[in-house]
């Protein structure tokens, strides 16, 4: 969804529709590769929390490196169809995301630091770049606006979860923020973290230059207000961990109502 907006967002694209087949697929590949060597990593600790304790009947000690092999072939089959059929620079985006979420997140920072899904949160980022130079291989300034959103919007979203599963966090020994500092200290940051994405979110309607398209100023509002209303919920009800959950639901259709409402821009 994030590609498709930064795609969505040349002015001519929607007259070269069919260079988001390779992009999407492209894409895709090198998330889902991604995803499993992410999951081959944390084998260790995924079987410590609740939440993903299923995933060791799918990837374990018995399995992982034929799984990785799979994977490798994943990414490699996306550099390939990004050269041939996209470009070297959406390429080199495209495995720039992979990269940030493997090494960066899960690898450098995932148990090392509170910050590591504030600084992790780069890997949703790159999708929008990749989109956006997938025909001509410029950036231009709606995709930078994307990519920042989707960047700003990662917190929020990941706390909210990792709240609603701190213990998890805290068996496994990962300093993921709520676990880290405690659910109110906690919420108190999911809230600035939601002040600073809202505040971007509206950037549009003071800069002209970021183009949109109207669907995007009239439910960036509405949208707006309600997930402040998610992430201010908790303090009002004891810090009961049912609101961080509806909080990270709603985050969810937040981003993707968001980002349908930008493939719009060049057509209203």
């Amino acid at each position: 969804m994030v590609a498709i907006a930064g795609f969505l967002s040349v002015k001519s694209s929607l007259n070269h529709f069919i260079i988001l087949v390779p992009l999407l697929i492209a894409g895709t590949l090198a998330s889902m590769s991604a995803s499993i060597f992410n999951n081959v990593y944390d084998m260790d600790i995924d079987k410590k929390m609740k939440r993903t304790s299923g995933r060791e009947s799918i990837i374990n000690n018995t399995n992982f490196k034929h799984i990785s092999a799979i994977s490798g072939l994943m990414l490699l089959a996306a550099i390939i169809i990004g050269v041939i059929f996209i470009n070297v620079l959406s390429t080199i985006f495209i495995v720039a995301g992979f990269a940030s979420y493997v090494f960066l997140y899960t690898i450098l920072l995932k148990r090392r630091t509170s910050w590591n899904i504030v600084i992790g949160g780069i890997a949703g980022s790159f999708p929008a770049l990749a989109g956006s130079t997938a025909l001509f291989g410029n950036i231009n300034l709606t995709s930078i606006f994307i990519a920042s959103l989707v960047f700003m919007w990662t917190p929020t979203h990941f706390w909210s979860l990792a709240t609603n599963n701190a213990e998890d966090y805290t068996a496994a020994d990962i300093p993921m923020l709520p676990s880290k500092i405690g659910i109110k200290r906690g919420a108190f940051w999911i809230l600035v973290n939601t002040v600073v994405l809202v505040s971007l979110s509206v950037l549009p309607f003071f800069f002209r230059e970021i183009k949109v398209g109207l669907p995007y100023y009239a439910l960036a509002i509405v949208l707006d207000a309600y997930l402040l209303y998610s992430v201010l919920r908790p303090f009002t009800h004891n810090y009961s961990k049912i609101y961080f959950k509806k909080a990270f639901h709603f985050s969810n259709m937040y981003l993707l109502i968001l980002l349908i409402a930008l493939f719009f821009v060049n057509v209203v």
